[in-house]
């Protein structure tokens, strides 16, 4: 939980998108902070306010001192830090790291969809590749023991896996499909689906 005397801002679009791994940490921390939008079509007006001319960014209000964090997988390791989700060792940490990077490859395909207008055939031509990078986490998840992706523990990794197939759905794919012949990663999504502060998290989306 935060402290009585910090304040977090999370300046992102309406979709998980970019900001999805870090709503979601959020969320399973039972952390309560400002989720502030920002519409599509709206961004021109402060763009030249943002570090990067770019969202999302987080804005850290503690002990008389305001810090705004800028790029999404530095806002997401910060709060992973935070809300101790990266492990316990060095190793941990990167074994996550890993995981986080590899799953920006395949989120890269699917963020693709988005930018042509035949949404369908771009995700048809884009899920192979998907396909693949699961199976290599599977690989992966297997080797580490089968129960999580990072560190043998629940790590902000696990959470990213659910957050991908969260954006297989919403990108109109089909996250049973995308994870035949993955029955480790399956597993663990299931865990990871029915943490409450996670089921809680996913109803809301589904509004």
């Amino acid at each position: 939980m935060s402290s009585s005397n910090t304040k977090l801002t999370l300046l992102y679009f309406p979709p998980a998108g970019r900001a999805g791994i870090s709503r979601l940490i959020l969320a399973y921390a039972g952390v309560e902070y400002d989720n502030k939008i920002v519409e599509f079509g709206k961004l021109a007006p402060i763009k030249g306010s943002l570090p990067y001319g770019q969202l999302p960014t987080l804005t850290i209000e503690e002990n008389g001192k305001t810090v705004v964090l800028a790029q999404s997988l530095a806002i997401a390791r910060y709060l992973a830090n935070r809300y101790r989700l990266v492990g316990h060792t060095a190793m941990d940490k990167a074994e996550a790291d890993e995981v986080i990077d590899a799953i920006g490859d395949i989120q890269s395909k699917l963020f693709a969809v988005f930018l042509v207008e035949d949404k369908k055939a771009k995700l048809a031509e884009n899920m192979p590749a998907v396909k693949t990078g699961l199976k290599n986490l599977e690989s992966r998840l297997d080797a580490r023991g089968g129960q999580h992706l990072a560190g043998n523990c629940l790590t902000w990794a696990d959470l990213a896996l659910h957050d991908l197939l969260q954006l297989v759905a919403f990108v109109g794919g089909d996250a049973k499909v995308v994870l035949e012949g993955c029955p480790l990663l399956a597993a663990l999504n299931d865990r990871v689906s029915a943490l409450p502060n996670v089921k809680k998290y996913d109803h809301t989306l589904a509004k």
